[in-house]
């Protein structure tokens, strides 16, 4: 149960880890960023019969982190949460769903929350500013030593600290927002529906939350997003479980009460890498006890330019939290650039239309993936199917979701399966295909009309899209 919140405020010499204020323009949009330390006491659960979860340690105090990003003028929301399970797997926040939405969420008037979500990254936010997340608390019920598993510690953080809070934080997050209760920052607000959603190793948080947590008769959200997922990071219910040994069972989404979307690039879709994406993915399915669309987005990558490297910047707060000197990670990181923001807009106008208005998305091609989970190619080297954008209908260059790297401590080249790159085809090959900017500005123009009238890019997005094409081309060579 949630007992009391406290604001963290900006001043001269403390502010907002990572803030959205200098990265999205959150001014032109009429939106502001607050932030808030919470607390509560929460039960830490173990997987007992038949998987189930049961509770090992009960009404354990804890106190974590919450950013709020909400309208200035409350005549603007929506009625819409949208709350993000924050990605924790580099060792400190990276709201990586916002970074893909924050166009859609503040056009539409959404409010954002993001929960601070595994004690692995209270490291990070305390070395970036002692006093103003030295609060921050998970505290290990248990003075067990922690078992020699296959859960690495760098994601389950120090000894003293426990995983599990996360189950009942994200239970009763959704009944708080829409509560009168005093401590509550959006109290007077009109909260009508709370999505969930979350990136990469906070998919599968979701996949476990909705399968262990949630049933058809009392679900705490309305929908859930799940994106990016890379289905191998099993979440345990507690720091102490193993993922070794689960059968295939528990990596997928079993049931889902309310509406569910996956949405997946090319690196979280196949099997190839042991991500487990092909084997876990599910048939599209309207069955009241299983609302459920999966999409796949064609030439993008898990770790790409605009929202890894662009947009989290490994800035100066990153550096501090991280205890760096240097900047970006490695060689050749994140090369892939393809534009995935305008895919993830599609996936949310299409739940929201589900949960709200009863309108059941339509099932979009999927990848061409061989019976091993392969992604197949065309003859540009690029994936066939998937939700499409005028980028991979006509490609400038070969997009790729894997790359090289050198690995800083041995100096030898590694293979990233999450960071891709770009292979841009020749000017003379460009000339060939296209002739000429105005051309290939006018064949852009026409798939982008053609996308939308098939649901696979917002109307509101049609500009956007067609400038982030031609913008490209021109990059490559195009003239």
């Amino acid at each position: 149960m949630i007992t009391g919140i406290k604001e963290l405020f900006n001043t001269q010499t403390s502010h907002f880890f990572t803030s959205a204020v200098k990265r999205c323009s959150m001014d032109d949009y009429g939106y502001t960023e607050r932030e808030f330390l919470f607390s509560g006491t929460a039960n830490i659960y173990q997987t007992g019969e038949q998987g189930c979860p049961g509770v090992k340690y009960a009404d354990c105090t804890y106190t974590d982190r919450m950013s709020l990003r909400m309208p200035v003028d409350q005549d603007r929301f929506s009625g819409r949460v949208v709350v993000e399970i924050v990605n924790s797997t580099a060792n400190f926040d990276i709201d990586r769903v916002w970074a893909e939405s924050y166009r859609y969420l503040m056009r539409h008037g959404d409010i954002f929350v993001g929960i601070t979500s595994k004690a692995n990254v209270f490291t990070a936010l305390k070395r970036f500013d002692a006093e103003r997340y030295g609060q921050l608390d998970w505290p290990n019920p248990s003075d067990e030593p922690v078992p020699d598993t296959d859960v690495p510690p760098i994601w389950t953080g120090p000894q003293d600290q426990e995983t599990g809070y996360i189950w009942d934080i994200l239970r009763e997050i959704p009944a708080f927002l829409k509560s009168n209760a005093e401590e509550n920052p959006l109290k007077g607000w009109p909260v009508k529906y709370v999505y969930l959603t979350g990136w990469s190793q906070s998919c599968s948080y979701i996949t476990r939350f909705v399968t262990d947590f949630e049933k058809p008769e009392a679900h705490a959200y309305d929908g859930y997003l799940s994106t990016g997922g890379v289905r191998s990071l099993l979440t345990t219910l507690n720091r102490y479980e193993s993922q070794d040994g689960v059968d295939q069972y528990r990596y997928r989404l079993n049931n889902a009460p309310a509406p569910v979307i996956e949405l997946n690039t090319e690196s979280e879709c196949s099997d190839e890498y042991g991500l487990r994406g092909y084997t876990s993915r599910r048939p599209d399915s309207d069955e009241p006890g299983f609302r459920y669309r999966y999409m796949d987005i064609a030439g993008g990558c898990h770790d790409a330019v605009d929202t890894c490297m662009a947009y989290n910047g490994f800035d100066s707060d990153v550096a501090i939290a991280m205890n760096r000197t240097g900047g970006a990670p490695g060689n050749n990181f994140c090369r892939n650039n393809y534009r995935k923001y305008f895919a993830f807009h599609v996936a949310l106008r299409n739940l929201y239309l589900w949960v709200e208005q009863g309108i059941a998305p339509k099932s979009y091609e999927r990848m061409h993936q061989s019976a091993d989970g392969r992604v197949l190619k065309d003859a540009f080297g690029n994936s066939i199917g998937g939700l499409r954008t005028p980028m991979v209908d006509y490609p400038v260059c070969r997009y790729i979701n894997w790359s090289e790297e050198t690995d800083p401590v041995t100096g030898k080249a590694r293979m990233n399966i999450l960071a891709g790159r770009e292979e841009e085809f020749s000017s003379a090959m460009l000339k060939e295909l296209y002739g000429d900017l105005d051309h290939y500005r006018d064949l852009v123009t026409t798939d982008t009309y053609r996308l939308i009238a098939d649901g696979q890019i917002l109307e509101e997005d049609c500009r956007d899209m067609i400038e982030t094409a031609v913008g490209r081309a021109k990059q490559a060579g195009l003239n």
